[in-house]
């Protein structure tokens, strides 16, 4: 009709496409109290979708086991070892690294969620997860600021530390200003609010 302007319907045209439903932390923990699937299923919130876990190989389970029992010892009083459990990064995404350390004790998260604010080293065990540990997952970190993220390397067989998180960025993707890629005759420092704990020899971790 003459002298009519019409503006296209969102979500109808050929350019036109679905869009994901975001999901939140609070609505996935809604949806495990009611039953819609429980806590141990193999996935995780991840930007506002559930993403399955990879399945884990030989050399990653080993690695794992041999690092929990290395954390286990050397982690002191007023903090702990949280082996694949939940961090709440956003509103809308709670991964679930291998470990944490977490200030504190357990007890103290029996009604709440660790968070960015409450842990020093995120640590991911990483065979055919490499690429996305250290591409995604490591800029998700740096933008919420965690202070120490190590990517136990199985292909390259060392153990990466990435400190000194940029945090939010205005412009460009969050990282990491530091890196060190510890090798198998070295042992790396643990350190915990900057503090040095004890230190975690690369060969009982990647045998």
């Amino acid at each position: 009709m003459a002298g009519v302007t019409t503006k296209p319907i969102k979500g109808v045209g050929a350019a036109a496409r679905p869009e994901p439903y975001r999901l939140t932390v609070d609505l996935c923990a809604r949806m495990i109290a009611a039953g819609a699937f429980h806590d141990k299923e193999p996935m995780f919130l991840w930007r506002g979708q559930l993403v399955e876990k990879m399945t884990k190989g030989p050399r990653r389970n080993n690695a794992l086991t041999d690092l929990n029992a290395i954390l286990l010892r050397a982690v002191p009083e007023g903090w702990h070892v949280r082996p694949e459990q939940p961090v709440v990064l956003t509103d809308d995404t709670m991964p679930e690294p291998d470990f944490t350390v977490v200030r504190g004790r357990s007890r103290d998260y029996a009604d709440r969620y660790v968070t960015a604010n409450d842990v020093a080293p995120v640590v991911e065990v990483s065979d055919s997860s490499l690429a996305v540990d250290s591409g995604v997952v490591l800029e998700d970190y740096a933008r919420e600021a965690i202070p120490v993220y190590w990517i136990v390397n199985i292909p390259g067989q060392t153990i990466d530390v990435y400190t000194q998180p940029t945090g939010r960025r205005e412009a460009g993707p969050p990282y990491y200003a530091e890196r060190r890629c510890y090798r198998k005759d070295e042992d790396v420092p643990l350190t915990l609010d900057g503090c040095e704990v004890g230190r975690v020899p690369v060969r009982e971790v990647l045998t």
